[in-house]
């Protein structure tokens, strides 16, 4: 009898090096480590069609999206949803009825301003879709403050995910218990980005060696194996409107009823959602995005195997600002220890107790004044 070979084992990296739009994927966690494993050994058994389909979206796809993820300030990592999403493939169609590059489902494509009929679909027009998942992405951001939960509610939904985090007292996904379609997104996405950054971390001696060869063997062999079309698309939208033309449009009034649909989502009664850490403003910045506000932690907290002592600086930076909402959404990455002066790298996000998601009702005007009164604000680490 012939012997059976172990499976072709891959490593998960350090866990410094993983992460989701600069967002720490845990990887201490056993589970977590498991789960992320089993995304990369599903990678590397088609790694064939991968090395193909890498170099493709690398040199057609990537170019058109980079930007229009970068104009809407829409982190990098997002082009890769596209690629979990769809395959980057224009006429893909869920059973749900999600179609194009970023399965758009039919009510959001036409939320977005998307044109949708007999003769023209825009879902399937990359650079017309692109813009508008972007538009749904920074409202979705808008609406929970991390990339990780927007990744996850874009698959899950909104509501979906509001209501996990209310019942489970939990706003990291990767600790949250859900329907497995879901639970699985956010290690398909970082095991396609680490695939397509670090691909010599993943292919076998054989396939780095054909990686050298030409693109048309390549292509030939997947084609032979059925792993992908003889005929490969072009990328749609390029020649119904250039990029120079495509006009930035941030939420505005296309959108307004879908951001009504998000308000009514958040519960009335709510309970109470505890972050990690607790600190006051002590020097706020301007109310503008991407100004820096400075807080001070009210008492020693332990988070990992890290500690925290009271005084300690958080440098928080605005993300956002709601004016219709009338809230803030504060992020920080960076403390600064008051015993020592030594800057540590700690990412969180300033909690809103009510939802368990970011956003927190802006201070009152006192509150922003040298000797007024105390902003004491919740924040949780991501």
């Amino acid at each position: 009898m012939a012997r059976k070979l172990p499976a072709r084992s891959v490593s998960v990296p350090k866990p410094m090096g993983v992460n989701f739009c600069g967002e720490p994927v845990p990887v201490e966690s056993g589970a977590v480590a498991h789960n992320l494993s089993m995304a990369l050994m599903r990678n590397v058994a088609s790694q064939n069609h991968l090395i193909n389909f890498r170099r493709r979206a690398i040199s057609q796809y990537f170019p058109i999206i980079e930007p229009i993820l970068k104009k809407y300030r829409i982190p990098d990592d997002f082009k890769y949803l596209a690629v979990v999403e769809s395959g980057l493939k224009a006429d893909a169609v869920s059973h749900k009825g999600a179609t194009g590059y970023w399965q758009l489902m039919p009510e959001t494509a036409d939320e977005l301003g998307l044109k949708r009929n007999d003769k023209v679909d825009e879902r399937k027009d990359l650079i017309k879709s692109t813009d508008a998942a972007c538009r749904y992405l920074r409202i979705l951001y808008r609406n929970l403050g991390s990339w990780t939960m927007v990744a996850a509610a874009y698959n899950g939904g909104i509501g979906r995910m509001q209501s996990h985090m209310k019942k489970q007292q939990e706003s990291n996904y990767y600790f949250l218990s859900m329907n497995a379609e879901t639970s699985d997104y956010l290690y398909k996405i970082v095991a396609v980005k680490e695939f397509f950054q670090f691909p010599g971390q993943y292919l076998t001696n054989n396939l780095m060696a054909s990686a050298g060869n030409s693109y048309e063997r390549e292509r030939a062999e997947a084609i032979a194996k059925g792993l992908i079309p003889a005929e490969e698309p072009e990328p749609v939208g390029l020649a119904i409107e250039p990029k120079e033309s495509l006009e930035l449009r941030f939420e505005t009034a296309s959108v307004d009823s879908l951001l009504g649909t998000l308000s009514k989502l958040k519960a009335s009664n709510a309970v109470l959602f505890k972050g990690d850490v607790e600190a006051e403003l002590f020097k706020p910045g301007k109310v503008a995005i991407g100004q820096t506000w400075e807080f001070k932690l009210t008492k020693e907290v332990v988070i990992g195997d890290q500690k925290l002592g009271k005084n300690d600086v958080l440098y928080a930076t605005v993300d956002d600002v709601d004016r219709q909402s009338g809230q803030i959404f504060l992020r920080s990455t960076k403390l600064v220890a008051d015993a020592d002066k030594k800057a540590y790298k700690l990412t969180l996000i300033c909690l809103n107790p009510q939802t368990g998601l970011a956003g927190v009702p802006l201070p009152k005007a006192d509150q922003l004044k040298p000797g007024g009164r105390t902003w004491m604000v919740g924040w949780k680490v991501l």
